[in-house]
């Protein structure tokens, strides 16, 4: 009697062996991104940078009221996380002005290009609510 449940209880557990699991770890190329990122410090120029992390996944420049930026996006996770400094499914963005690195992150990129999260926003006379 102990080997039929052996059996069922072995049976159980490897019937779902065959599935794809999904799980938030990091691709090895996502994790050798993020590592380098590591590395990177304020005041860097736009080569520096890119020399030690690669070409960008994506590439954006812009004029804000703070003036003429440029924007390099890394893929550094699988997602955003809500308490997180990835934007746009993963990418930690790397903010230039004058081609010298002032910011990383989400809440530097959207100081950048006028968009707080939270607070007040411009010109609106209430705040932001969960």
């Amino acid at each position: 009697m102990a080997w039929l449940h052996l059996l069922l209880a072995l049976g159980m557990m490897t019937a779902g062996c065959g599935e794809v699991v999904l799980t938030q770890w990091p691709e090895k190329q996502t994790w050798s991104t993020y590592m380098r990122l590591n590395e990177v410090k304020l005041g860097m120029s736009q080569t520096e940078v890119e020399g030690l992390m690669g070409s960008p996944g994506v590439r954006e420049e812009g004029d804000y009221k703070g003036g003429h930026y440029a924007f390099y996006f890394y893929l550094t996770h699988n997602m955003d996380y809500e308490e997180g400094n990835t934007v746009r499914g993963g990418y930690t963005p790397l903010v230039f002005q004058n081609q010298r690195l002032v910011g990383i992150g989400k809440r530097d990129y959207r100081m950048a290009v006028d968009r707080p999260e939270g607070g007040r926003f411009p010109g609106l006379p209430w705040n932001r609510t969960q």
